[in-house]
């Protein structure tokens, strides 16, 4: 580029002066062949075309004039190599060194017609040349004479001293012909360097070295880098927001649902969850909360059949298919029935008679829980629980026996609130029988209850009835089946053989008068 910008100056410079060399007074001027009117000319020529120096050549290579030199007279010709060339082509340009300093000449035939002169016209390289192309190709220049006896090589350079130095050592250590580019390092910088040669009028090369700091030319990389870097960086940025905030979409009605879930761990059934979303996830939210009513309807349906039934049955029912029929089981029954309770009843609001029932039964069954005996029904003031069924326990008869003690050993607290009611005090019977029993749901497929039927069922209740008799003294009555299959020491009376209602044989019963004390050995008579 350099070297074209060079040519295309030459070209017009060539251009100016052949144009003025055609100017008829600048011929009439020339022909008086007087001195100082040709000088006159010549300064004029060269103010007209900005150059540096103007010269007038004979057709004999003689100077007849020279702007450098207007004093001299004639002198000899410096550049006779591009006269040569403009002798042989009509005219010529070319780097020549003239008193120290370099010039880019164009050498034109003055005609009139014929040649009669050549017109000379210099234009010096230096610093400031050099500057004004630095503005055009944006790089560093540099001129260097590589004439291995001149003392000055450097001719121009936009560099600074150190780096001009630096370069002429770089370039002086490499073949130009053959290395075209190379980078030199100066000041902790490198610069990308290219070299090209000018054309020459003294068979020596002149280099024209172009320079360009790495730095400068990578600059728009670097600014193009950071703006990648900063675009990089901020969609990085947006993706994790992105990702965030779709995380969020997910991972939110996700913690909303573990929550839940949580909550329904607590066992609180009535918590609902609420996604909006109408996806996968809100699909599992509607079938949580659906899950969620399912259970809230079961836990109600338990409660309530908790109070109409006992916990363990209705845990029976609910987790098994309901359906008509039993099994066979050993059970423990007892019977108890409160005395008299007709004769109490009468002349009494019934508002007062439940309320006061309500408290006996609540005693009565807290104690029989207690034991895990199963409330099987009430039966108006008598109450029948199991032992064995629908859960058995190796120790059934122990916890029924332990329950109708605890029953009678209550009954006073029972009775002083049943007093402070206005109501006479009440007591009770128990009947305590151990046998193989159906137990299992009785009724319709439309209403069934789970219950026990036998003939043990009917024993127990019979015994109930036996402590009605005031010979036996005694307000528990058991079987003698009950206590083989205790394992604790109790107070116990023998009272005979009898024969129960509905039985065609008679049965051993005992009357349970409470717990053995510790050292206390149980006989064959009175002991059991």
């Amino acid at each position: 580029m350099f070297s074209e910008l060079m040519s295309r100056r030459a070209w017009q410079l060539a251009q100016m002066t052949r144009l003025l060399s055609t100017d008829f007074a600048f011929k009439n001027a020339v022909a008086t062949s007087d001195h100082e009117t040709i000088i006159s000319v010549l300064e004029n020529l060269k103010t007209r075309i900005n150059a540096h120096m103007v010269m007038l050549i004979s057709l004999d290579r003689t100077v007849l004039a020279n702007t450098m030199h207007p004093e001299i007279l004639e002198d000899t010709l410096q550049v006779p190599e591009a006269l040569t060339e403009a002798e042989k082509h009509g005219e010529s340009s070319a780097i020549v060194t003239i008193g120290g300093k370099t010039y880019q000449i164009i050498i034109v035939p003055l005609l009139a017609p014929d040649p009669i002169a050549w017109v000379c016209t210099g234009f010096v390289i230096d610093d400031g040349l050099l500057f004004e192309l630095k503005k055009l190709i944006l790089a560093h220049i540099s001129i260097i004479n590589m004439n291995r006896t001149e003392r000055r090589p450097l001719i121009a350079s936009t560099l600074p001293k150190q780096a001009s130095d630096a370069l002429i050592k770089a370039i002086s250590e490499v073949d130009i012909e053959k290395v075209k580019a190379m980078e030199v390092n100066y000041g902790g910088e490198k610069y990308v360097t290219a070299t090209t040669t000018l054309q020459t009028a003294g068979g020596y090369p002149i280099v024209t070295v172009l320079q360009r700091s790495l730095n400068d030319v990578l600059r728009p990389f670097y600014r193009l880098r950071r703006v990648l870097y900063v675009f990089f960086v901020l969609t990085l940025l947006c993706s994790i927001l992105a990702s965030l905030r779709i995380a969020r979409t997910v991972t939110r009605p996700v913690s909303t649902l573990v929550e839940g879930v949580r909550e329904i761990a607590k066992g609180i059934y009535s918590h609902r969850v609420e996604i909006r979303y109408r996806d996968e996830i809100g699909e599992l939210a509607e079938a949580f909360n659906m899950m969620s009513i399912g259970l809230e309807e079961k836990e109600l349906v338990s409660a309530l059949l908790g109070k109409v039934i006992s916990a363990p049955i209705a845990h029976e029912l609910l987790k098994k298919d309901v359906e008509l029929g039993g099994e066979e089981r050993e059970v423990t029954i007892l019977f108890s029935d409160i005395r008299n309770f007709t004769t109490i009843s009468e002349n009494r609001p019934p508002k007062q008679i439940l309320t006061m029932l309500n408290m006996y039964m609540t005693g009565m069954s807290a104690i029989i829980e207690k034991y895990g005996g199963v409330i099987d029904k009430y039966i108006g003031d008598a109450i029948m629980a199991l032992y064995g069924a629908p859960i058995a326990n190796p120790d059934d008869a122990d916890r029924a026996l332990n329950s109708a003690i605890e029953m009678m050993e209550a009954l006073g607290g029972v009775n002083r609130e049943i007093e402070q009611m206005g109501l006479a005090p009440i007591d009770i019977g128990i009947g305590i029988n151990t046998d193989i029993v159906l137990a299992g749901n009785i009724g319709s497929k439309s209403r069934l209850n789970y219950t026990v039927i036998g003939d043990g069922v009917n024993v127990a209740s019979r015994l109930e009835t036996l402590t009605k008799n005031e010979g036996f003294k005694t307000k528990i009555i058991v079987s003698s089946t009950t206590l083989s299959k205790s394992r604790g020491d109790y107070l116990t009376r023998s009272l005979g053989s009898v024969a129960v209602k509905g039985k065609s044989e008679k049965i051993t019963i005992y009357a349970l008068d409470g717990l053995a004390p510790k050292k206390h050995k149980r006989s064959d008579e009175d002991t059991h």
